[in-house]
């Protein structure tokens, strides 16, 4: 299944979410990988949604555990421990 949606997950859909949106979205034009929507949520309205790929922090990690397709951060911060994962999950 090809990945075309992304969203990152934080408990309340501000702050941290959005930074990782960011930095996935910095990650992917960086690994080439275009055509991809990535979006940053509440982890509860995220999962009413359907996603390709969710990103989320270790503390997230049971809520998405029934899901197919998670990345999840011990560092949210760390572009290193991103670029790793994504690279992984995209195949690049």
């Amino acid at each position: 299944m090809a990945i075309k949606s992304v969203v990152c997950c934080c408990g309340m859909g501000l702050g941290t979410s959005l930074l990782a949106k960011m930095n996935v979205e910095k990650t992917l034009k960086q690994l080439g990988v275009s055509g991809v929507s990535v979006e940053h949520s509440s982890i509860s309205d995220a999962l009413v949604n359907k996603f390709d790929l969710y990103v989320v922090s270790k503390d997230l990690a049971k809520e998405v555990a029934s899901l197919s397709s998670v990345v999840v951060l011990e560092n949210i911060m760390d572009g290193k421990e991103l670029e790793t994962k994504l690279r992984q999950t995209f195949n690049v």
